[in-house]
């Protein structure tokens, strides 16, 4: 089961770039996992914030056919990325 990394977060969010970066850092083993990221700007897409029910960014949103299994809210590291994704595959 193939799963999504939804990154929803804003412009000017300093926590937000962070996240960004450590996406990038750790892409290898995402990809490695069989996980694709998605990135979305709250400010664009603003229903995200209501079908999410969103109130700060930064948020990542693990989903699995289109469920949602596991989810970070603000600044977390990217060894919390990685265990969340190892348990959004494994979670029931």
């Amino acid at each position: 089961m193939a799963i999504i990394i939804r990154k929803l977060s804003r412009p000017g969010c300093r926590p937000c770039a962070a996240i960004s970066h450590y996406l990038a850092e750790i892409a290898p083993q995402i990809a490695e996992e069989g996980a694709t990221v998605t990135e979305h700007d709250v400010m664009v897409e603003r229903g995200l914030l209501e079908k999410y029910e969103i109130t700060g960014v930064p948020v990542l949103v693990f989903e699995r056919s289109g469920v949602e299994v596991a989810r970070l809210t603000g600044l977390v590291s990217p060894e919390e990325i990685l265990d969340t994704l190892i348990y959004a595959k494994e979670v029931r």
